[in-house]
């Protein structure tokens, strides 16, 4: 049975914090020196708070067994500057999908409802960005259409 996404609700952040859990566990093991242990109880708040923000928004993913995946979007406005053009953005913060789901068209799925909703929105740049660890998530992206634009390096100093 293909998956329905539909447009998350706060009420949905139980299931949003569970589904998260998958991908933090991931970044939390290669990056320790920059995200910390969290719980779905303590995520809950946060993904209440954007699921339907002004902002942001969130579609979460179901099969026949309940939710396997989220996107969680920011709708971005920057005026001109000196060196830039004005712009609106639509970032693609996170995407997450359950390890069994994966593999299904669940992501592809939930990333064209975000595509929708800029469009909707008369938005025609769509931004992600991923750890240089993930390459799965690299390649995930790639299948998607997305390119790399930028590289942003780091450089820690000794404490």
């Amino acid at each position: 049975m293909p998956v329905i996404v539909r447009s998350a609700l706060a009420s949905d952040a139980p299931a949003l914090a569970v589904l998260n859990d998958h991908v933090h566990t991931l970044h939390l093991a290669a990056r320790p020196d920059f995200f910390r242990p969290t719980s779905p109880e303590e995520a809950m708040p946060w993904f209440a708070s954007h699921a339907e923000g002004s902002v942001s928004r969130a579609w979460i993913a179901e099969d026949e067994g309940g939710p396997v995946g989220y996107v969680l979007v920011f709708f971005h406005e920057r005026a001109i500057r000196p060196f830039t053009h004005a712009r609106r953005w639509c970032e693609i913060d996170q995407v997450a999908v359950a390890p069994e789901s994966r593999r299904r068209g669940t992501a592809r799925a939930l990333i064209d409802a975000a595509l929708t909703e800029a469009r909707r929105r008369g938005i025609h740049e769509i931004e992600l960005t991923t750890w240089a660890f993930n390459a799965e998530a690299q390649a995930a992206f790639r299948r998607l259409g997305f390119a790399p634009r930028l590289i942003r390096f780091e450089r820690m100093l000794p404490a």
